[in-house]
């Protein structure tokens, strides 16, 4: 492809070979090598850059023309040097295309990746220079085209963007230089590469790249011939434009290049003597062999050859590039409408609003985007005020806007607003090129919103309707609102005062506040801020007041800010606002037309510790803002607690929800259809009666108040055997649980089905997908919803599950009943349940000490029974089964535990004031009377038992149970150690309790350790007791218990095989 002269044909030619290679190489990419796949992601980075200059190419056909002939000659030799290391490229892929090699994996295992990886890597390299040069090349054309004196500033910031690019541009040269270094002793090829060239094709595009002219071997100044970055001295706009070629000049450039020309003679400067340098060093001079552009000067670099520099660099290049782009679009000169001179204000005016403007500046220093929002502000208050007040009505065919009588006054204050709205964009900002020299791109928007709200607003004022001048006069011609004393000491102790409440000051509602937030009603108001003696009844409405919703919160919010940024107040709307009025409101009044008079009603809100009374300008505006809420608390009315006879309702737990979900419980994936809603509230409300176990919960989702129909839903939610999947700390939770919607049916005999629905945990019916906004939510959550609402008395964790002891009491009876409640939460798998059970105070319960397990052959349980049960007929589809009340049922518990003291500690939790210190198994107790051939009393038929010895204060109490096929099981004493101690053999293992009164039955009295509920009445003679310990070692713990020295014994790790583990606990209360 010849390149004499730059047309679209070059160009789209060399587009379609770089996306053609790029389309080949990337089919074999997949399996290839990281070097192949790294110049696949060059490949595309330079068809992109093409395709984006054969776009701008295309939609101008005047671009190539307004180019200088220099530029237009180095975009040629750039697109001439990536053309031929793309036919490079090509080549090499056709070469083992013809070789009939497929795709895949197949094409990297048949050739011999070694001896083309470097190729491979020269071609990459090159590649990256090449999207870098012409990337270099868009950026620098049309710089310094039209070049006016209005436009110096901007001038100066493209001058000084071009000594970047040039810097850029040596830099990368110097690099590739560098990595050829690193490949100098494959002379051969290098050479026959690069004399196939001619000097003519290397000199352009190096004086190009490094600003130096190489003729005939020597060199001239840099600024004799024009630099990527220069063009001919008539596009300039400058018709004085005069080359400099200063020695001082001279010497700068050289030193830059030095290292890039080190065998070239250097620039032609002075010396100290006058001499040129030049001829000193041109005798020992050898012409190197010419090269064709810097991209192709790359020798084919060694498999070990690494180009991070050229990465390097060109990246650095490419950033600068996209900067200098974003600077030139900041850089543009501002485009608006023009004024309109009928709405011009007259020198009087405009006095005003200058020696007001100058008081502020006295205050604080305000930048463009300060200017911009004060502008918009006064733009909203006249559109609000047009807005409330009755419309103009119209006086002729042209559309005239004449107000009433009845608004005029408030016509004449929105056309000052907005004369001031358009004196601060006319006369302050755009006459202050320090203003508009650098406009954000939030500015530069909020810039043209603004000109075309003013030409639009001020369109509809013909000039028959606009105020006369007398009557202007007479308004509000402040630029700056009324700050009251409140207001001025949060301003004093802002060390940055601005205008933070910017946010919400732009033209549109709907591009108000932050990427999260959707304004739903704004408006301005009368506040008073501040305690009775410093609050200031406000006038004009001169603050702005805001009902938003956010992302991922469910709760519409108010927010208050003035127009100095001093206040700028947010928080939730809660139904109390809606009868914080000197009037309460209601729903109906959202639907009346009319309130009465105008500013009857005022809203009393509390930021913090803030008070603010707000006043509407007209109950329409008041009736407008309230609307929303009032729909939406309406709407959600289920999840406020409940009035319930003889029981409290309450919110134990309330946050918001990024994403809500409801899912398929059989298998936890989404529903078809998908049934999934954002920015949702959560609430758990727990209801607590005079019968502890009575207690229940629901669960209440509700929507967004930003979405048109709101919903709410209200879900029963049992005590426990709810699960809960969470992966470590994460915001997500999947739950699942069972309602009372189970259908089951039977005969009763007469072959007639009979319908009930009841509740099974094991068979959960309800799926939901949770995800909060922080993971401190999710952790309270799961803490809720696997806990009771009250303070334990005790909890305990260990590997594989964790368990709570709470104090439970009945206040239906006349004496009050207090109980324990048990909590067991278990782990399986990805799951978290809970169990709870009750034990009230005469109990039964099976300690091992050898195995650290503790079973409860009868403990109550909750069962929830629905309003459908034993009936003929199934319910209605309009009124599904619920849940109606609770029944009370008898279970089974095992719990184990892997330390003593754990153990010990949860026994002494289901006690008043007592405490277990003491607990082995024995071979044998006895209580029977001393035989006459034996000392002491005779061994106990009724074989092992448990020996606990209970602790209170100084105070020791001994209880033993035996196993279940005795009836009475318990026998307790009570010992004084002080006085009748036990009696020790030194050689045996028994231990002799004298003089003992003993209480026996089946049940044990947890308040006071104290046998319950004997087969007959315990006799009350002292009888010696008689304990045969397993070993001598637990009678010396026995005695070491009572001398108050004896320390619980510490096992950690796995369970023993006859110990219970956690499959043992599953459904354990359903074993009767």
């Amino acid at each position: 492809m010849a390149f004499s002269g730059l047309g679209i044909g070059d160009l789209l030619g060399v587009t379609r070979l770089a996306w053609n290679l790029y389309h080949n190489c990337y089919l074999v990419a997949r399996e290839a090598p990281d070097e192949f796949r790294q110049l696949v992601n060059e490949l595309a980075s330079l068809q992109g850059v093409l395709r984006t200059l054969r776009d701008d190419v295309n939609s101008d056909k005047a671009f190539l023309e307004r180019m200088g002939e220099n530029r237009r000659q180095t975009l040629s030799r750039c697109l001439a040097g990536c053309f031929d290391t793309l036919r490079r490229l090509e080549a090499l892929v056709n070469k083992y295309r013809e070789l009939g090699i497929g795709d895949g994996i197949m094409f990297w295992q048949r050739i011999k990746w070694i001896t083309q990886q470097r190729d491979v890597s020269s071609l990459r390299a090159k590649i990256m220079v090449h999207t870098a040069n012409i990337s270099l090349c868009m950026t620098s054309i049309g710089k310094y085209v039209n070049i006016t004196p209005q436009t110096a500033i901007t001038f100066q910031k493209l001058t000084w963007q071009s000594s970047s690019l040039l810097r850029l541009e040596t830099t990368m040269v110097n690099a590739l230089e560098r990595q050829q270094a690193v490949t100098e002793d494959d002379t051969t090829l290098t050479r026959q590469e690069t004399t196939s060239t001619t000097d003519t094709e290397v000199k352009p595009l190096q004086r190009e790249m490094t600003g130096l002219t190489i003729a005939n071997g020597a060199h001239t100044s840099p600024r004799s011939t024009p630099s990527l970055m220069d063009d001919d001295p008539s596009e300039s706009g400058s018709s004085n434009y005069k080359p400099e070629n200063t020695p001082t000049q001279g010497y700068r450039k050289q030193s830059q290049s030095s290292t890039l020309f080190k065998d070239r003679p250097p620039s032609p400067r002075p010396s100290e003597d006058g001499t040129d340098l030049r001829k000193r060093s041109v005798s020992g001079y050898v012409k190197p062999p010419p090269r064709t552009s810097v991209a192709d000067s790359i020798a084919p670099t060694s498999p070990d050859a690494d180009p991070s520099s050229v990465a390097e660099v060109v990246a650095e290049a490419m950033k600068e590039v996209s900067r200098i782009r974003q600077r030139e679009q900041a850089s543009r000169p501002l485009r608006i409408a023009l004024r309109d001179e009928a709405h011009r204000p007259d020198d009087d005016i405009i006095k005003i609003f200058d020696e007001a403007a100058k008081d502020e500046m006295k205050v604080r220093r305000l930048n463009a985007r300060d200017w911009l929002r004060v502008a918009t502000w006064w733009l909203l208050k006249a559109r609000n005020s047009l807005d409330l007040f009755e419309k103009p009505m119209l006086t002729n065919a042209q559309g005239s806007c004449s107000p009433s009588s009845d608004s005029r006054s408030a016509s004449g204050q929105a056309y000052v607003d907005l004369l001031k709205a358009s004196w601060i964009l006319y006369d302050i900002i755009l006459k202050n090129i320090n203003l508009t020299a650098l406009l954000t791109h939030e500015n530069q928007k909020l810039f043209y919103d603004l000109s075309e709200a003013l030409t639009e607003d001020l369109h509809h004022f013909a000039p028959v309707d606009v105020p006369d001048r007398t009557v202007l006069l007479r308004q509000n011609l402040n630029i700056w609102e009324m700050l009251q004393p409140e207001e001025e000491n949060k301003q004093m102790n802002n060390l940055l005062p601005g205008l933070d409440n910017g946010r919400w000051i732009t033209v549109e509602p709907e591009d108000a506040g932050e990427e999260d937030e959707k304004v739903l009603c704004r408006t301005f108001v009368n506040a008073e801020i501040g305690s009775k003696k410093e609050r200031i009844r406000s006038r004009g409405a001169a603050y702005m007041l805001l009902l938003t919703v956010k992302e991922s919160e469910s709760e519409p919010k108010i927010t208050l800010c003035n127009q100095s940024g001093s206040c700028a107040w947010t928080r939730d709307v809660v139904p109390d606002d809606l009868v914080e009025t000197e009037a309460p409101w209601t729903p109906e009044m959202a639907m009346s037309p009319d309130l009465g008079g105008s500013g009857t009603l005022s809203l009393r809100l509390k930021f913090d510790q803030m008070r603010v009374s707000i006043t509407f300008q007209k109950d329409t505006d008041l009736r407008r803002f309230f609307q929303v809420p009032t729909a939406y608390f309406a709407a959600i009315q289920r999840r406020e607690p409940r009035r319930i006879p003889n029981a409290t309702e309450s919110v134990v737990f309330q946050s918001s929800l990024e994403v809500y979900e409801i899912l398929e419980a059989s298998t936890m994936k989404a529903a078809h259809p998908r049934r999934a809603w954002r920015s949702c509230g959560v609430r758990i409300l727990e209801t607590v009666g005079k019968v502890g176990w009575r207690t229940t919960r629901r669960l209440v989702v509700n929507s967004s108040a930003g979405v048109q129909k709101t919903w709410c839903t209200s879900t029963f939610l049992p005590m426990s055997r709810v699960q809960i999947s969470r992966e470590g700390g994460s915001k997500q939770i999947l739950m699942k649980w069972s309602d009372c919607t189970h259908e089951q049916h039977r005969t009763d005999g007469s072959w007639n089905k009979v319908y009930s629905y009841v509740y099974d945990d094991g068979n959960p019916n309800h799926a939901l997908n949770l995800c909060f906004r922080t993971q401190m939510d999710a952790d309270n959550f799961e803490k809720i919803v696997l806990q009771l609402g009250a303070e334990p008395v005790y909890k305990w964790s260990q590997k594989a599950s964790q368990g709570f002891v709470y104090s439970i009491c009945d206040t239906d009876q006349a004496q009050p009943v207090i109980y324990k409640a048990i909590m067991l939460t278990h782990v399986r798998l990805a799951w978290k349940y809970s169990e709870l059970f009750f034990t009230y105070r005469d109990t039964d319960y099976s300690y091992n000490g050898a195995l650290l397990t503790v079973r409860f052959p009868q403990v109550w349980y909750t069962d929830y029974i629905s309003s459908h049960v034993d009936k003929l007929f199934k319910p209605p589809a309009d009124s599904p089964p619920a849940f109606a009340y609770c029944q009370k049922k008898v279970g089974f518990a095992p719990i184990s535990f892997e330390d003593e003291s754990v153990s010990h500690a949860f026994m002494s939790s289901l006690t008043l004031d007592h405490t277990l210190v003491f607990s082995r198994r024995v071979h044998w107790i006895s209580d029977k009377p001393p035989s006459r051939f034996m000392r002491g009393s005779v061994k106990n038929s009724k074989g092992q038992s448990e020996v606990q010895l209970w602790r209170k204060g100084t105070e020791y109490r001994l209880a033993s149970r035996w196993d279940d096929h005795v009836d009475e099981k318990w026998m307790t004493m009570s010992i004084d150690a002080g006085r009748f101690g036990p009696q020790y053999n030194k050689d045996s293992n028994r231990a002799i309790l004298p003089g003992m009164t003993l209480e026996k039955g089946r049940q044990i009295d947890m308040a006071n350790i104290v046998a319950r509920n004997p087969r007959e009445a315990n006799r009350r003679t002292p009888t010696p007791i008689t304990i045969a310990f397993d070993t001598s070692r637990d009678r010396e713990d026995f005695a070491a218990a009572l001398e108050g020295n004896l320390s619980p014994r510490r096992e950690t790790g796995t369970f023993s095989e006859h110990g219970l583990g956690i499959g043992d606990m599953l459904n354990s209360r359903f074993m009767h």
